[in-house]
């Protein structure tokens, strides 16, 4: 910033920061003093737009910075079996695969989401994805029927992943649905907080296809019928995030800077 003040050129007065921008520093004729007031007009005009620039890429940085750590994958997931199911496997009995854990007296298996997409703070378009290598097993007579690589999307209410019976795949897609899903008040994904839970959750129709031609019972409509039919239980997920980021002081010092510079040269525009 050139300081204001008052002087002689050739004779002649020139005042510094009195005039309006376009002649704020007035030379007397002349080819050269016209080049000379011309490049310091040009001069002022460039600091001007870095100083602005510097505000918009500074504003931009903070935001930048704060997205990107506005939300993570939940800490917990949990798939809470029925009654009615455990029930109706009598004989068969649930263990957890790989980073997840199954709970026998309580029936829950829990698992951690490996990854969330969650394009806005709102709990309409969650979707979280689990490792594709765990997940439980169901465990009758001498086979196994795996259910891994699971995810649940809030959109459609429904949980996902991969069937396979004794290592061999047998469907992928959609296993489970439910008619309703709650979300507490505070879910809140650039906070990191929240509850969300479904109602009942019943087999899909291929699900339902897939594990009774796995078990080797027929797929006639009135058994995949009577098996969608039966309360498979519930899924919830507790979403824990960690603390909106705070932009860095130098983050703040070059707002302050391009702020600086931007009310400058507004004072001097209006002078």
């Amino acid at each position: 910033m050139l300081p204001h003040a008052w002087g002689v050129f050739k004779g002649q007065r020139y005042g510094v920061g009195r005039a309006p921008a376009a002649a704020w520093f007035q030379l007397p004729c002349g080819s050269a003093n016209q080049q000379l007031q011309s490049k310091v007009i040009h001069m002022h005009s460039t600091l001007t737009r870095l100083a602005q620039a510097g505000v918009a890429v500074a504003a931009l940085t903070a935001g930048a910075a704060v997205h990107a750590a506005a939300f993570t994958a939940p800490t917990q997931a949990v798939l809470t079996l029925s009654s009615d199911i455990t029930q109706l496997l009598t004989g068969a009995t649930f263990s957890s695969v790989g980073d997840a854990t199954y709970d026998a007296s309580s029936n829950k298996l829990s698992e951690a989401f490996t990854a969330v997409s969650l394009s806005s703070p709102s709990a309409a378009d969650f979707l979280g994805n689990t490792s594709a290598s765990s997940g439980f097993n169901l465990n009758y007579k001498t086979s196994v029927l795996s259910i891994t690589n699971i995810s649940y999307s809030q959109a459609s209410k429904s949980l996902s992943g991969t069937l396979a019976l004794d290592g061999s795949v047998k469907y992928t897609g959609q296993l489970l649905t439910s008619a309703s899903a709650s979300v507490s008040e505070n879910f809140n994904a650039a906070l990191g907080t929240g509850y969300l839970s479904t109602g009942q959750l019943f087999l899909t129709d291929g699900a339902a296809t897939a594990m009774l031609s796995a078990f080797g019972l027929p797929t006639l409509a009135f058994y995949v019928n009577t098996a969608k039919s039966i309360n498979f239980g519930t899924f919830a997920a507790d979403v824990t995030g960690p603390t909106p980021a705070v932009p860095e002081p130098s983050t703040y010092a070059l707002m302050g800077v391009g702020l600086l510079g931007v009310a400058v040269a507004t004072r001097r525009r209006t002078r």
